[in-house]
């Protein structure tokens, strides 16, 4: 049985890399969006003017879905608030340098409250930081889909997923970015 889930913040290969690895693999994909808004597990928090979770009964519907499937890829920034350490093998965290995560959300179209938000929390490393803080270190591989291939990704998770030496954490550090590109520092220093 093998769980793997893909996590990152909006525009950094999440749906990509689950569709080509659930293809190599024949795993089963869940996508944790979809998952919650199929089993209307959305409200909209008025106060903020936000889309939030029912978080305690999206992961009792997801722990009951997760039983159907020995092998399943879970794709989502949700994981690390719906799932429990034990319901995972790997977790594959992606990252993408701000620069190019901007010009993403321009393109989608997203609220600049949405572009600060998500640009903020991948200069942080907050999907990485609650990965770690709920799942552990030894779980979880982290790549920069700025520079790696999808199929590079794909060749080194799968090998990670037998050797957790190949598992490795940190090395992605985009605060340096802001000396080099002024319009993320006034993006994120508002």
């Amino acid at each position: 049985m093998s769980r793997i889930v893909i996590t990152g913040n909006p525009g950094v290969g999440k749906r990509t890399l689950s569709n080509m690895l659930s293809k190599r693999l024949g795993f089963k994909t869940i996508n944790l969006n979809e998952f919650v808004i199929k089993n209307k597990l959305v409200f909209t928090d008025k106060a903020l003017g936000v889309y939030d979770i029912y978080i305690k009964k999206a992961t009792v519907m997801l722990r009951k879905d997760l039983k159907r499937y020995d092998d399943v890829i879970i794709t989502g920034h949700l994981a690390p608030y719906l799932l429990v350490p034990s319901q995972v093998d790997l977790v594959v965290v992606l990252r993408r340098s701000p620069k190019y995560l901007l010009q993403t959300f321009q393109e989608r179209n997203y609220t600049i409250m949405k572009i600060r938000e998500n640009i903020t929390s991948e200069i942080l490393g907050i999907t990485l930081y609650d990965s770690i803080k709920k799942f552990g270190k030894q779980k979880i591989i982290e790549f920069d889909t700025t520079t790696t291939s999808s199929k590079e990704i794909i060749k080194r998770l799968i090998e990670a997923l037998s050797d957790e030496s190949k598992r490795r954490i940190g090395d992605i550090d985009w605060m340096s970015t802001l000396k080099h590109h002024q319009e993320l520092l006034k993006l994120v220093s508002y």
